[in-house]
């Protein structure tokens, strides 16, 4: 039951009074409104990258669709189907969809968490759920063959160890086939151990601050050599930063729990009869 009300839930808050008008075909209208649901990205990782970019063309392609559809629509409607009998029963039920939809987004607008209450599930949370892991600052060199690579670390190796950074990051732009490198001379930025496939987080991890791999490490994208510039240790999360989302997955909770509580308390007051 909690999928459902969820579903239904995030279809009523995507409702909205405001449209802007995309094309007309007489007394039709198609607006931005028609088109979003098309524009939204399916599953996978892409759910979080925002709407999917479209050319001019693409768009154009899908209004046209619109209006193709809304046309179908309008000569169903001449032809007199909304007095089939089926039209209606199926009418019937969508406004009981419709009418529950409405009513769930109200009621949940009515829910109200805390600050202290996201504060009391931070503190008795933080160390599972709101702790960011040790992390390291490194650069790399990624290349096809082992033998270049180990013709790099012993070139590398010479270098003064107060010159190996930027020595590192001129052969990287040189050098490694990752497409950045040209740009960023190897540089990885800050990451945890499982960010990078494990022979490289490993690898990585096992190396001092200001380190240089040895010997190449090996992984599905060729071979690397690891320069490790920093370290820091695993640590909370600041409250602030979660606060918010903490709040809101509080608030789906609470909401979650009021409406199962009385849909059960009104399933006790029915005059349930089972007729088999």
């Amino acid at each position: 039951m909690n999928k459902i009300l969820l579903t239904t839930l995030s279809l009523a808050t995507a409702i909205s009074l405001n449209a802007a008008v995309l094309a007309t075909a007489g007394d039709i209208k198609v607006t931005d409104e028609d088109i979003a649901p098309l524009l939204q990205p399916q599953g996978g990782m892409h759910g979080m990258m925002g709407d999917v970019k479209v050319s001019e063309a693409d768009k154009k392609n899908m209004i046209d669709n619109v209006i193709k559809y809304k046309l179908l629509v309008k000569q169903a409607k001449d032809s007199g189907i909304q007095k089939d009998p089926e039209y209606k029963k199926s009418m019937d039920m969508m406004a009981d969809s419709l009418a529950f939809q409405v009513w769930q987004k109200k009621e949940f607008d009515k829910v109200k968490v805390s600050d202290a209450d996201a504060k009391k599930f931070y503190d008795e949370n933080a160390d599972k759920l709101f702790m960011k892991p040790d992390e390291i600052k490194a650069k790399h060199i990624l290349v096809d063959d082992e033998k270049k690579a180990k013709e790099i670390i012993a070139k590398l190796a010479k270098v003064e160890k107060s010159k190996l950074k930027d020595e590192f990051s001129k052969v990287a732009g040189a050098e490694s086939k990752d497409p950045t490198a040209k740009q960023n001379g190897g540089d990885l930025g800050w990451f945890s151990k499982n960010q990078m496939v494990k022979e490289f987080g490993d690898a990585a991890f096992a190396l001092k601050d200001g380190e240089m791999s040895k010997t190449p490490v090996k992984s599905d994208f060729g071979y690397h050599i690891i320069l490790k510039e920093e370290s820091k240790k695993a640590q909370k999360v600041p409250f602030d930063s979660v606060k918010d989302m903490i709040k809101e997955s509080l608030k789906g909770q609470k909401f979650q729990q009021e409406i199962t509580t009385k849909s059960d308390e009104l399933f006790k007051k029915a005059n349930v009869k089972y007729t088999k």
